[in-house]
């Protein structure tokens, strides 16, 4: 069987890059030869500018020749004729190009001429216009040419077809499939991140939001995209590129009103308002459908006939056109816009101007976008300032300054001879002591005591500890373990001040033994016993001395609990001081089965406490009225007397360091009343002065560290933790106590509570203490 012999020379040619003509080469390597346009001289944008005029010029007579050369192949369509018409429509190309690069090179008022609305603009426009008629016309003939070879080499194998309906079959049976499962999907993610109950909503939660909005536009999108991938490969479907844009366009508009619309209902605080949802998903589509549009019109502009003057000027009516559409929407939410600004104060004078002027029907727009920037200024500031307060430090500078500007408006108060501070007893009728009863602030170290919950309620032996500043509350964390325990076989022993011997005879009593049973009965006990004994020993650094055999009763005592063998669960608490001693003295060896650190109160918790502790009506009732706080952002929904009383427990906060003792100590020196109608006013506290402190010889401060250790101290300890000698240290304490900075309890020792933070901040600044 004979082949019938191809002539592959014939078609060769399609294969080769194409050629444009030599006027359209000569002015594009005119144009390559210009600097860059930073670099450019005058003379440079002149020569530009000249180069312009010829491409304008060669612009015309290739149109006319493409136009007369289409002409030409339409009566005879032959090969020859088709590679001429192919030259003159790139060199079209060519000059195209080299018109847009030339007007942004050129200077300002020459571009204007060619682009503006002047007589050289129209005339360019009508240029531009029969260009693009012309390339109209070269398209249509080169797809028909096109689509006739395409249907010609499948008569000869049929097989590219094939592939490309099994690929588009594919993308088919891919995108009903996620269109199946996604939702479900997406729904399961959704429903396990909110059983999971998280404080805050996780980066994975976010993103399974997101998507539950947008995953069918985007399952529809990739698939159509890569349809007309696989179409535009084709010969004859090289067009389908102005199908991508629309598609690309239509589906990006899609997806942001979508991702717009969930961002602002997520976040907004209005969504209870149906008026304020519905304008503001009309508005979103409004501006989005408008960017869309002008978007595609530019894009197709430039891919058909660069960005020359059609392009300019479709650019100009897009801006009116957004311009026009600001004006609607500022018109549209005026009345919303003034109704939010309403319900806040402090107008600065640009917002009194467009209040009055709200109503006009020039000013309007001008008055409503001035409201708008204001509620914008607003809640940008205030979204900063509530996510630096997350950070301990920043809230901590805000309510130092806070402070110091208090302290300076308080000034004239403290003259006033009529207010006088409220001393003594006097104190706590206003703000009242703890008491069994009193109120828990029950999310403060509520994770500390379910993890020790989870170690010393399970039926195993377990012996813990946990330690503490003086005064965070750890006293009430071991009697709600009690409570949370539910046993009958729960006690609770306060480590007495004669250490280990007066603690076993507490704990023998505890134990429905006598007091003077010998440790053996004690063990033997503890062994023998059916029931499970839960035991909370507090203020056990009275068993620790910060000294050599300074920890030989807590030896003896965790000896004792370990010998008892039964599953019991023994939970000792203690200083923090106490316990960096014992932790520096041991090292890595094991001392206990779970070591808990209390943390400090944070902002809220130290307000919650100090509320529940005041009445706001009756006999003691107490007033922040006339107590001049700076405004705070995070308050900007609270009364006059709220914001005074919360600014005012920030200040507390801040100066106990999270310590509720001290703020309720400070909180009680800040009482003052007026002597003509006996009412009872919060005035800043007066803090001490811990300059001295700062330059204090390092003995007697390495006595305050002793102290604070031992939390009571006689002067003969005191001598032998610190090796000075008992007459320099029966000194050193008159002269702390002179100045207040101890207290003497059956002549020993302890730290007042009134300078307690100022000692153990200075200790810790001098790195002789760890707060």
């Amino acid at each position: 069987m004979l082949l019938t012999p191809i002539c592959y020379g014939q078609s060769w040619s399609t294969f080769d890059e194409p050629f444009i003509s030599e006027q359209s080469q000569k002015i594009s390597n005119s144009v390559s030869a210009l600097p860059e346009h930073h670099l450019a001289t005058a003379r440079d944008k002149s020569n530009a500018a000249n180069l312009l005029l010829k491409v304008l010029t060669a612009q015309q007579t290739h149109t006319l020749r493409l136009n007369s050369e289409l002409t030409a192949f339409k009566a005879e369509p032959l090969d020859s004729i088709w590679s001429q018409v192919n030259t003159t429509k790139q060199s079209l190309d060519s000059l195209s190009q080299n018109k847009a690069e030339l007007l942004d090179y050129v200077e300002p008022q020459v571009n204007d001429k060619f682009t503006g609305f002047g007589p050289d603009g129209v005339r360019q426009v009508l240029l531009e216009a029969q260009i693009a008629k012309a390339i109209i016309n070269f398209q249509l003939i080169a797809q028909y040419r096109n689509l006739t070879e395409f249907f010609s080499d499948l008569k000869v194998s049929p097989f590219p077809l094939l592939v490309l309906v099994f690929k588009v079959s594919l993308i088919y049976l891919v995108l009903k499939w996620w269109l199946k499962v996604g939702p479900k999907l997406i729904a399961s993610r959704l429903t396990k991140i909110k059983m999971a109950r998280l404080k805050r909503e996780p980066i994975s939660g976010i993103f399974w939001r997101y998507l539950n909005k947008i995953h069918k536009s985007i399952a529809w999108f990739l698939a159509i995209s890569v349809l007309l991938n696989l179409l535009s490969d084709l010969p004859g479907l090289g067009n389908i590129i102005y199908l991508s844009v629309v598609v690309n366009w239509v589906f990006s508009a899609t997806i942001t009103i979508n991702l717009v619309n969930e961002f602002t209902a997520h976040h907004s605080r209005h969504n209870d308002i149906s008026e304020i949802v519905s304008l503001r998903v009309k508005t979103v589509k409004q501006w989005v459908w408008l960017i869309m549009t002008s978007g595609i019109i530019l894009k197709v502009t430039q891919m058909s006939v660069y960005q020359g003057t059609i392009y300019s000027w479709i650019r100009t009516f897009t801006l009116i056109a957004f311009t026009l559409l600001l004006i609607k929407s500022l018109n549209d939410w005026r009345k919303i816009v003034f109704t939010l600004l309403k319900q806040t104060d402090e107008h600065p004078s640009y917002i009194k101007w467009a209040t009055k002027h709200q109503n006009s029907r020039l000013l309007a727009p001008v008055a409503t976008a001035l409201a708008v920037f204001s509620l914008l200024h607003h809640l940008a500031f205030h979204k900063i300032f509530n996510n630096l307060l997350r950070y301990q430090m920043f809230k901590h500078a805000i309510a130092y300054f806070f402070r110091i500007e208090v302290a300076k408006q308080s000034v004239a108060d403290k003259e006033n001879t009529n207010m006088t501070r409220v001393k003594g007893d006097e104190a706590f009728l206003y703000v009242k002591p703890g008491q069994e009863h009193s109120p828990l602030v029950e999310d403060y170290a509520e994770d500390e005591l379910n993890e020790l919950a989870r170690y010393v309620l399970a039926p195993v032996p377990a012996l813990a500890l946990v330690y503490s500043e003086r005064g965070l509350g750890l006293t009430t964390l071991f009697k709600r373990l009690i409570h949370r325990s539910k046993s009958d076989s729960a006690i609770y022993i306060n480590c007495p001040y004669g250490g280990y011997s007066q603690l076993i005879a507490q704990l023998n009593l505890a134990l429905d033994l006598t007091e003077a049973a010998s440790e053996a009965e004690l063990i033997q006990l503890l062994r023998q016993s059916e029931q499970r004994f839960i035991i909370c020993i507090d203020n056990c650094q009275r068993l620790v001395s910060p000294k050599v055999t300074g920890l030989t009763d807590l030896m003896k005592l965790t000896k004792l609990l370990r010998r008892g063998r039964n599953a019991h669960g023994v939970v000792i608490g203690m200083e923090q001081s106490a316990w960096r001693f014992i932790d520096r003295a041991r090292g890595e060896r094991l001392l206990f089965d779970k070591v808990i650190a209390m943390p400090r109160w944070n902002e809220k918790q130290v307000a919650a406490l100090l509320n529940s502790r005041i009445d706001s009506e009756g006999e003691y009732a107490l007033s922040f009225a006339g107590l001049k706080l700076p405004k705070q952002w995070d308050e900007q929904e609270l009364s006059e007397q709220q914001r005074a009383e919360q600014g005012f427990y920030r200040i507390l906060w801040d100066y106990s360091d999270g310590n509720p003792t001290v703020a309720l100590r400070f909180f009680r020196m800040s009482l003052h009343k007026d002597k003509t109608n006996g009412n009872v006013f919060v005035r800043i506290f007066s803090a001490p002065d811990a300059k001295e402190l700062e330059t204090m010889p390092k003995a007697m401060l390495a006595v305050l560290r002793a102290i604070v250790q031992l939390e009571v101290a006689s002067a003969e300890e005191l001598s032998a933790c610190t090796q000075l000698g008992f007459s320099e240290v029966i000194n050193t304490l008159r002269y702390f106590q002179n100045r207040g900075f101890v207290e003497m309890l059956d002549d020993k020792a302890r730290i007042s509570d009134h300078w307690f933070r100022y000692i153990t901040n200075t200790l810790h600044n001098q790195h002789l203490l760890v707060k």
